[in-house]
């Protein structure tokens, strides 16, 4: 093989160990696999969450930051791993933001409640994130494979400038033809249902995507990247902006029966 590209991991476990067991050490195994098998290029598709939040808007540099959660700890250890083997085989590395698009499913619910005419907006709905288009996602993966870039990079990729959750409201209520109705939600009612989801988690014995960790992600003020290195490194460029990304979706998820 000339190249591997790893793509396989979980986002969901009911304890720290099972992330690192699978994001960590299995990411280590087949890493070491492909330095033995002689691959040419290794490519790891890893997560913002393995830099961890911004602490003032700004871009954080690889290496600086911390994860905050048990899966983007295991993210980073499969970073060490992946980047640990520079210098016998052509790495890269790249922390994608939130990916949407076509047959994802985590951001299907917040369509369907649109639809309904509400939008509830955490805290002041002024948090800002960075997103990603699954094509777009797709064609980053694919330039970082092919484009003989410096072994051990470390690439975020986004559409462009963060975005709000109002901004999020605007690009659905284009697409959609109307624009819900906005509810401002205490976030101490977030705390509630994410205390209720852990505990539910422990009784049934597997993970539910609600949890108090998942909760105090969604309460960071900041996630962010830029293309700066992306785009110098590898050529890769975004071609979809929020607003085309949100309404291609609600395309395929109308086509498909989704929605």
């Amino acid at each position: 093989m000339d190249a591997v590209v790893h793509l396989g991991g979980v986002t969901s476990a009911r304890s720290e160990a099972e992330y690192l067991a699978v994001n960590g050490g299995g990411t280590a195994s087949l890493a070491q696999a492909a330095l033995t098998a002689g691959v040419r290029r290794f490519v790891y598709v890893s997560s913002l969450a393995a830099g961890g939040p911004s602490p003032d808007g700004r871009p954080l540099a690889p290496g600086d930051g911390a994860p905050i959660s048990a899966y983007g700890r295991s993210k980073a250890a499969g970073e060490r791993a992946v980047l640990s083997h520079q210098d016998g085989m052509s790495v890269a590395v790249i922390r994608p933001p939130a990916v949407y698009g076509p047959r994802d499913r985590a951001f299907l619910p917040l369509y369907r409640i649109a639809k309904l005419g509400v939008f509830p907006l955490l805290g002041d709905g002024e948090n800002l994130a960075s997103f990603l288009h699954v094509h777009d996602a797709a064609a980053a993966i694919v330039q970082a494979t092919e484009t003989d870039g410096p072994s051990g990079g470390v690439y975020t990729a986004c559409d462009g400038s963060p975005h709000s959750w109002r901004e999020l409201v605007d690009a659905f209520a284009k697409a959609m033809g109307r624009r819900p109705r906005l509810i401002p939600t205490p976030p101490f009612l977030y705390v509630a249902a994410g205390y209720l989801g852990g505990l539910a988690s422990a009784l049934i014995r597997r993970p539910l995507p609600l949890n108090p960790e998942q909760v105090d992600q969604m309460r960071q003020r900041y996630w962010v990247c830029d293309n700066e290195a992306i785009c110098r490194d590898l050529g890769w460029q975004p071609k979809l902006s929020i607003e085309e990304g949100m309404a291609q979706t609600l395309a395929w998820y109308r086509e498909h029966g989704w929605l």
